[in-house]
């Protein structure tokens, strides 16, 4: 994790998701297989780009440990009917992934990939970091 840093816009991104409400985080898991066109959209420009492609793995590391760390410390949601930390991290893998390649996906020529970057970060409108 700390040998590949990530924008400070994902870092934002992760820090406020994993704080969700837990109830709010299963909704927006559950919405992932409505978005299997999106979601294939997205790992088609990973696959396309070694770069990117090589901070997947890092990607879901950094978001799996945050997320630990989060409830460890009691930022995050705690209790019986608290999720896991792997599936905190499965519900925000998705529209982290989406941030990491924002400038691929809105400011591309394909609409597919711009509709794809909408519609994965759309449960997270509210938190998602701003441009100027």
């Amino acid at each position: 994790m700390a040998d590949m840093p990530f924008p400070p816009e994902v870092e934002a991104f992760v820090q406020s998701a994993i704080r969700l409400p837990h109830s709010r985080l299963r909704q927006i898991d559950r919405q992932w297989d409505r978005l299997q066109a999106d979601r294939r959209v997205v790992s088609e420009v990973v696959q396309g780009h070694n770069e990117i492609r090589a901070q997947m793995g890092p990607l879901r590391d950094y978001i799996t440990i945050t997320a630990r760390m989060a409830e460890a410390t009691g930022v995050a949601e705690t209790g019986p009917s608290s999720m896991l930390v792997e599936e905190v991290a499965e519900a925000i893998l998705p529209a982290a992934r989406a941030v990491l390649m924002r400038d691929l996906l809105e400011k591309s020529r394909t609409p597919a990939r711009a509709a794809a970057f909408a519609a994965l970060t759309a449960p997270f409108r509210d938190i998602l970091p701003k441009r100027d």
